[in-house]
């Protein structure tokens, strides 16, 4: 079977339950589209098990890219010293990913060997922007969120980077007609007042809210299109 999750900001036990959940094994795919970590306390926990799954496939998110473009010059020692030789550049950098829920992160990698730091930033350089998957009949397009600036005529190969990470869902858009995008970054309750998986014509979000008070972490089977939750 092949699932998509999104959006689990350090929720390392909803991860784990929902794993339990789908009874995942070796068998199955499991791609997760993007903001893995920050806001929550064990992303860094989430990626290395990720990580070590052949099976798991990250998508890159903008919590993930916020967090690569620090990464370079705190992989030395991420320490409070460190942080005093830091240009105004670098600052600015650094102040964004903290107050977009970095902190957790940032405390989880100064606790990490350089090896496995290093480990971790080649994860992120790894990290597709968008999937595309064939599956039982159906063409879907996993990605963290839709394309900022879309054209229908544009392909996906050539839009930029941030394009992939930053945009929201125009609901009276049909952005592939003949695919079905599945994306996560703006919280489902955000768009109908739900922490469940929403769905207009062929857009399907499944960031449920997991860090966030009331929400959880949703979890879309491709095969089926069966939708799994785990709460706090």
């Amino acid at each position: 079977m092949l699932y998509a999750m999104s959006d689990l900001h350090g929720c390392f036990d909803q991860y784990q339950r929902m794993l339990r959940e789908i009874e995942f094994s070796s068998h199955d795919t499991l791609y997760v589209l993007g903001d893995v970590i920050d806001r929550g306390p064990d992303g860094i926990r989430i990626l290395q098990d990720m990580n070590g799954r052949p099976n798991v496939f990250p998508i890159l998110g903008n919590h993930e890219l916020t967090a690569a473009v620090c990464l370079p010059w705190l992989m030395e020692e991420v320490t409070d010293q460190s942080l005093d030789t830091l240009d105004k550049a670098q600052i600015a950098a650094l102040s964004e990913w903290i107050t977009n829920g970095g902190g957790p992160t940032l405390r989880s990698l100064k606790l990490l060997s350089q090896e496995e730091r290093e480990d971790i930033l080649e994860y992120f350089r790894e990290m597709e922007l968008y999937i595309e998957v064939e599956v039982n009949g159906r063409s879907f397009i996993l990605l963290h969120t839709v394309p900022e600036h879309f054209s229908p005529n544009q392909p996906l190969d050539s839009y930029e980077l941030k394009d992939f990470l930053f945009g929201r869902p125009n609901l009276n858009m049909t952005y592939f007609p003949d695919k079905i995008l599945v994306l996560g970054h703006t919280p489902t309750r955000l768009l109908w007042g739900q922490d469940k998986i929403f769905r207009t014509g062929n857009l399907i979000d499944i960031d449920c809210g997991c860090v966030f008070k009331g929400g959880c972490l949703g979890c879309l089977c491709l095969d089926t299109m069966e939708e799994f939750y785990v709460s706090k």
